[in-house]
């Protein structure tokens, strides 16, 4: 055994009794996988091989084991997924046949971390670079990380190397050292505040859906198109009530004219739809004659309007009430036949409020 393959032996061994020691005593935390998504990195490494018996073949470079040395590019392409770049330099155990200088050996790989951590598989395609010729083979393995940090990091890892023309199958361990250039910030996720909690709202029961609940409804049956107020009850608003009528008479006559009969059954009509309602028949005359005879004339005349009502339309004559004011309260003031004319009246006037449930 040569001196540079025991430099090489040495170098492999020293650095992995140093990356066992290290990871036991200062391995932190293994980083969020996506902090490193993106992100280059460098490193260094040792290797060994153990070549395949049939590199013995005297036709072929014949060696049965090799150390070396490389260094590697890397790249994180997803939180599992990693790219590597690496060359190793190999001196060979020479058995005999011509002198091997050195093997370069350069390496595409892919590395997989199935839980995102520490563990990984690799597989990739590299070629052996001999004196004389270049192999192509392809390689798969698996291999342990360690972080000693967030960016910094050791490995090991073995893998098969298979060289295919003439179908040899070399073993390969490798211990190595990587530094991540940079990486990203690590989203720490926010637990969202709790909903703050909402009593569920009280079941109301309001039988007769005028929004009063029945536990505070003093009017517990009032009618669906009433407006109600915060107790229940029906809202009620003032409706004034307004009739006049005006009847003329012939001088010196206290006899209604059929020309007023539908007026006076509209008045009668009024007063049936509502009952509550009473009247008085106020009767008037003009200024010619006297005053006296005029009182007289006037009460006919109220009286005879009044009778009408009760004997030919229904109304109670207790509701309706004859009051003569002679000639007093005159229309038109002037002496002329159409101011007398005027002026020989009785008029009905209702003014009358009444209370009115309001609509919804």
């Amino acid at each position: 055994m040569d001196i540079e393959m025991m430099k090489h032996k040495t170098s492999l061994l020293v650095s992995t009794l140093l990356l066992t020691q290290f990871s036991a005593v200062n391995a932190a935390d293994q980083p969020d996988a996506d902090t490193l998504v993106g992100n280059y990195y460098g490193g260094i490494h040792g290797a060994y091989m153990k070549a395949d018996n049939d590199r013995l073949d005297p036709s072929d470079n014949q060696f049965t084991r090799s150390g070396g040395l490389g260094v590697e590019l890397g790249y994180r392409l997803s939180a599992p997924v990693e790219l590597r770049l690496s060359y190793t330099r190999f001196a060979a155990e020479l058995h005999e046949g011509d002198n091997i200088q050195g093997i370069n050996k350069y390496n595409l790989d892919a590395l997989y971390f199935p839980t995102e951590q520490s563990i990984y598989v690799l597989g990739g395609v590299n070629a052996f670079d001999f004196n004389t010729d270049t192999e192509a083979a392809v390689n798969a393995g698996l291999g342990y990380r360690q972080y000693f940090t967030d960016q910094f990091a050791g490995y090991l890892e073995g893998k098969a190397n298979y060289q295919f023309e003439d179908k040899q199958t070399d073993a390969i361990a490798q211990v190595g050292l990587v530094y991540f250039f940079s990486t990203n910030d690590k989203v720490v996720a926010v637990e969202p505040e709790p909903a703050p909690y909402v009593a569920p709202a009280p079941v109301v029961v309001d039988t007769d859906k005028d929004g009063v609940a029945d536990g505070v409804d003093q009017c517990p049956a009032t009618p669906t198109t009433d407006k109600v107020d915060e107790v229940g009850c029906t809202v009620f608003e003032q409706e004034r009530l307004s009739y006049r009528l005006a009847v003329n008479f012939d001088n010196n006559k206290a006899v209604v004219k059929p020309e007023y009969y539908s007026e006076l059954a509209d008045v009668a009509t009024f007063l049936k739809q509502y009952p509550h309602v009473d009247i008085t028949v106020d009767g008037y005359t003009s200024v010619v004659g006297k005053a006296s005879y005029n009182q007289q004339l006037s009460e006919k005349r109220a009286t005879a309007v009044a009778e009408l009502l009760t004997s030919e339309f229904g109304i109670a004559s207790s509701r309706v009430t004859p009051v003569g004011h002679g000639e007093t309260n005159l229309i038109d003031t002037s002496n002329t036949a159409d101011a007398h004319k005027m002026n020989r009246r009785i008029e009905i006037n209702i003014n009358e409020t009444r209370k009115v449930a309001v609509e919804r």
